[in-house]
């Protein structure tokens, strides 16, 4: 077929109505030129057969052309711009790990973050413990995802230390301290407690004697020192007389022993007459001890006969005197005799022992071991000494007791003379009854006003000038009489 100018024109046409609706801003222009255009056109275009362009215009001569015009037809839509892309929109992005679409999950394969599940990334996933999305090691998430726990290596939330190479740091995650029941270094014992009378101490050393804490069932004691002069000997035993050792303040002396005649008695005292000796011993027996009178003082300590049994007991010995063989001094005068043998038939202290024994004792007692004696103040000892050595040596000395041929005074001042036969008197410490006015003053025959005695008797003595011939004959003046003075 030929293309008329019709044609053209209606080709023109879509050309133009195409461009008007892509260019919009230049449609109206457009539209009036493609207008013109075919107005001019349609006038004389005329298809080959005498038919009519369906596009071109007919009409009669004198009448005005009309213009005949296709509808524009309607433009085609846009085509939908394509989504952009998102984390789960099932796609995996460039810039994501993964999208598993709505399978993501934080617990899952993929994160709802796109993201592959990592240690670390605040999801607690399959493998983990924990997550806490947070590198630090001490709080109850460690690394690796694991929750903390003791020996984990990490010091976390409750724990003192974690390392179970330290020893120090106990399986427990504590630091190592007495008491927690765990052996440490350093450390003798620990029993888990702070007990310091079992076998272990709070300290965790092994109790001992020392330590300053009783161990129940094993010491009576334990004072913390090692001496053996307070209540707590250093075995840890308490204190007791006999134990050898000397518990100062309680104890006067202490020689591991029960005997009393060693200066120490079984009471631990020390042994400063006879008398008190068998305060403390009352079982003891009349013998010879070792008596120290001055107790603590520098006087060394000596021998001495104690008789336990006459008038009670307690006298210590200081002269034994027999008729046979008389010392015949006087007391006041220094004439040990013996002084270390007090069983000997002629014995007599020193006069600085008499001395300490006086000031430790009350009485005196004269006898003859007979029913005869006489009994007045141990002060009463030495009365004589600074005067004449003759017969006018004599004082009035107060008679607690007095007692001859069984007749007896009480409380009795009587007339006696001190110095010794050998001294230029009639015996030492001698009574006269029938010299008491002469001489002192005192009535005659203190005993009973009437004579008992011989004339010029001089009694108790056993180095007399006159002896007593009245019978029974005074019991120091018989055959075989020893006289003895003694202190208590």
């Amino acid at each position: 077929m030929k293309t008329t100018s019709s044609s053209r024109a209606t080709s023109t046409l879509l050309s133009f109505a195409l461009l008007a609706a892509c260019s919009g801003d230049d449609a109206t222009t457009a539209a009036s030129a493609t207008e013109a255009e075919t107005t001019s056109t349609s006038t004389s275009a005329t298809t080959g057969e005498g038919t009519t362009d369906p596009l071109e215009t007919t009409g009669t001569a004198g009448t005005a052309p009309t213009t005949t015009m296709e509808p524009e037809p309607e433009p085609e839509p846009e085509p939908e711009p394509e989504p952009e892309p998102f984390c789960g929109d099932g796609a995996q992005d460039p810039d994501e790990a993964c999208d598993l679409g709505a399978d993501n999950d934080n617990s899952g394969a993929c994160t709802l973050d796109c993201t592959l599940p990592a240690c670390g990334d605040g999801y607690v996933q399959s493998g983990e413990e924990c997550d806490d999305a947070n590198s630090d090691d001490s709080d109850a998430c460690v690394d690796g995802c694991k929750l903390a726990a003791c020996g984990d290596g990490f010091v976390g939330p409750g724990e003192a230390c974690d390392d179970p190479r330290d020893p120090l740091c106990t399986d427990q995650c504590a630091l190592a301290t007495c008491g927690d029941g765990i052996l440490h270094p350093g450390e003798q014992c620990d029993d888990g407690n702070m007990v310091d009378t079992d076998a272990c101490l709070s300290t965790c050393l092994n109790a001992t004697c020392g330590d300053g804490n009783v161990q129940e069932g094993v010491e009576a004691c334990d004072d913390a020192n090692q001496s053996n002069n307070d209540g707590c000997l250093d075995t840890c035993a308490l204190a007791g007389c006999g134990d050898g050792f000397i518990h100062e303040g309680v104890e006067g002396c202490d020689d591991a022993n029960m005997i009393n005649t060693d200066g120490c008695t079984e009471k631990c005292t020390v042994a400063l007459t006879c008398k008190s000796v068998l305060a403390d011993a009352p079982g003891a027996v009349s013998d010879v001890y070792l008596i120290d009178a001055d107790g603590p003082g520098p006087a060394e300590p000596f021998k001495a006969y104690c008789d336990m049994t006459t008038a009670g007991g307690g006298w210590t010995l200081v002269e034994r005197s027999p008729l046979a063989q008389p010392i015949g001094r006087a007391l006041y005068n220094d004439i040990p005799t013996n002084p270390t043998d007090p069983q000997n038939a002629r014995h007599r202290l020193d006069k600085a022992a008499m001395s300490l024994l006086r000031g430790a004792s009350s009485d005196m007692r004269i006898d003859c071991r007979g029913g005869d004696f006489l009994q007045t103040a141990a002060s009463n000892l030495f009365n004589g000494q600074g005067g004449p050595n003759n017969c006018n040596n004599w004082s009035p000395v107060v008679y607690k007791e007095a007692q001859i041929k069984g007749k007896v005074v009480m409380n009795k001042a009587i007339c006696t003379w001190h110095v010794g036969k050998s001294e230029g008197c009639a015996g030492a410490w001698h009574i006269d009854e029938h010299a008491q006015t002469g001489y002192c003053g005192l009535p005659n025959f203190p005993w009973t006003g009437a004579s008992i005695t011989s004339g010029s008797a001089d009694t108790f003595a056993t180095d007399p000038g006159t002896l007593d011939g009245v019978n029974p004959a005074h019991d120091c003046h018989k055959a075989g009489a020893v006289r003895w003075v003694m202190l208590r």
